[in-house]
């Protein structure tokens, strides 16, 4: 009970943490929300637009300290003219924040529920992300388990040097490359995702080829050089050895005690590849024109929606603390002196 509660703690402090330096970096960035939407950026704003963007900015608190912006930002009280009567308020809006589960409205379109929209995104952004670290992980394990059973062989190093290649190569480079060989303006063969990719179940997988294929190569490189050391760490153990001693067949040995013991430290792995997939969908996102949470965050980052780009943020830091906390549940599960308790 004790360890759980810890744990919670250390988890609401990275939050918390997180939510205090997106919201500085974001505050302290250059640019203002007002001034897109009332000003042409490129001319002098009006006199009415002048006035216009100060009541803007008085209307979300803009134009108040950064302490009280976060305060507003985090909840659970309205600190606006119409917020909680406690501050002077009218109390037509009492509670406001992150606190008071509100993650808010974007500013240049007032109707948007940030949440709502982000939900919508979600769906797209977490199923491409869960097949794509599906793939990884069903084609790494077992690629990183041959490659350590036949090590120092021309497959172990045409394996190794291909994965390596691959971990090297950065997402958005990885991307292009994809679009310009296979897109519309190379093969042809697979089409840029779009606002219709899922009206048809066939349009939605021939859409999400290219994507998936980028989003998945970084980690089953990552995935499968981990699970090579992995059982290159195991062959070297005593009980394989004893194993082989007592005669029993190559194949019992590889799959009772090589795979079956290196199998554990891919287990914390499990857990964070999702939620690293998910966090990281911003350049494929962009590049494919995936209606997700990746291209969500860049739209509203250049719009200057603070609120949307902090939930965005934070939803990837929720998922990673989850992430994390699955890989040590399963790796207590399946290892026998963490369930009883031994170091």
């Amino acid at each position: 009970m004790r360890a759980l509660v810890l744990r919670l703690l250390r988890a609401a402090a990275t939050l918390f943490g997180l939510v205090l330096v997106t919201f500085l970096l974001l505050r302290l960035a250059p640019g203002d929300p007002a001034a897109l939407r009332f000003a042409d950026p490129t001319t002098s704003p009006a006199p009415g637009a002048l006035e216009a963007i100060a009541r803007f900015r008085e209307a979300h608190l803009l134009d108040r300290a950064l302490p009280v912006q976060f305060l507003q930002y985090l909840g659970p009280f309205d600190l606006s003219a119409r917020g909680h009567e406690w501050f002077g308020g009218s109390g037509e809006h009492r509670w406001n924040g992150l606190l008071a589960f509100d993650l808010g409205h974007e500013y240049l379109r007032p109707s948007v529920s940030i949440a709502s929209e982000l939900g919508q995104r979600l769906c797209v952004t977490i199923p491409l992300a869960l097949v794509s670290a599906l793939l990884a992980l069903a084609l790494a394990v077992p690629l990183g388990i041959a490659q350590a059973l036949r090590r120092g062989s021309a497959f172990d190093v045409v394996a190794s040097l291909t994965t390596l290649t691959l971990y090297s190569t950065p997402v958005f480079w990885g991307a292009l490359l994809l679009l310009a060989a296979f897109g519309p303006a190379g093969l042809g063969l697979f089409p840029v995702m779009g606002s219709q990719a899922f009206e048809t179940f066939g349009g939605a997988v021939r859409h999400s080829v290219l994507p998936v294929v980028c989003m998945s190569y970084g980690a089953l490189a990552y995935v499968s050089r981990q699970m090579r050391s992995a059982v290159l760490e195991t062959v070297r153990q005593d009980y394989v050895l004893a194993a082989r001693a007592r005669g029993l067949p190559e194949r019992a040995v590889v799959l009772r005690h090589i795979v079956r013991n290196s199998l554990l430290p891919a287990l914390t792995l499990v857990g964070q590849v999702l939620p690293w997939l998910v966090g990281g969908s911003l350049v494929v996102e962009t590049v494919f024109e995936i209606p997700g949470m990746g291209k969500y965050a860049f739209d509203s980052l250049e719009r200057r929606e603070y609120d949307a780009v902090a939930a965005c943020v934070l939803v990837s830091g929720v998922m990673t603390l989850a992430g994390l906390a699955l890989s040590d549940f399963l790796y207590a599960r399946f290892d026998p002196r963490l369930r009883h308790g031994d170091s």
